[in-house]
This record gives structure tokens, sequence and C-alpha cells, in this order.
């Protein structure tokens, strides 16, 4: 469980939706050091501009839950 940090990943998918016109971002990621699928909704605020799948990402967590998503440099 990770309390609070970041860590590398890929994205697998990306699918945009719109929930009562709020938009987010389901994704479907793996760890640079494990390649467990794993899953999170995240707001169109919390993420990079277009995301797709392939994308190596920096993913912020706090008590294990997605905070934020960067586009690794």
């Amino acid at each position: 469980m990770m309390i609070s940090g970041a860590k590398d990943a890929t994205l697998t998918q990306v699918r945009l939706v719109d929930i009562h016109g709020t938009l987010y971002y389901d994704l479907t990621y793996t760890h640079a050091d494990d390649t467990t699928p794993r899953s999170a909704r995240v707001g169109k605020d919390d993420i990079y501009p277009d995301p797709h799948p392939g994308d190596s990402v920096r993913i912020r967590y706090v008590m294990n839950v997605v905070t934020e998503i960067q586009h690794a440099s």
C-alpha cells in the first residue's frame, strides 16, 4: 500500500467518460516494476491533456488512491 508518493507507469487503456457533465478518464496502467494491471478514474484536471495508451507517466498516490498523473519527461 502506498501511503504517499509516486511511481512510474505505462498507460495501457484510456477512456474518456462523461458523468452528468463532468469529464473523467478511466485508465488502466502497469507500474514500471510490476506487470499487474491496475485501474483508476481521475478527473480531467488531474491528468495531462490528451493521454494515450503507451504513454509513460508518473502516478501520484495518497492513501493508495491515485491523485494525479503526469506525463513522464
